[in-house]
């Protein structure tokens, strides 16, 4: 399993426990309904830096693929020059 399904299944399960642990409480409707609009959002707000943390991740990752296809293309270049000559 990677990191990433485990991290967001972690977060999905925290989000749904505190939830369902809101509603079980006693509490007026109108309040338990502020309580969940307020714990979804910041939820939310975690996952989004997540998933952008992740994102900036596979991109500087895939930068660096791109860096040494680079390098390895010269280099076969070079090494194929050499053999033609």
């Amino acid at each position: 399993m990677s990191s990433t399904k485990f991290l967001l299944g972690a977060l999905l399960g925290a989000a749904v426990g505190v939830q369902v642990g809101i509603l079980i409480a006693p509490d007026k409707g109108v309040n338990t309904r502020k309580k969940l609009g307020k714990k979804g959002s910041a939820y939310l707000d975690d996952v989004n830096g997540k998933v952008n943390e992740f994102i900036d991740s596979l991109n500087s990752k895939v930068s660096e693929a791109g860096k040494e296809v680079d390098k390895l293309a010269k280099k076969a270049k070079a090494e194929a020059e050499k053999l033609t000559k």
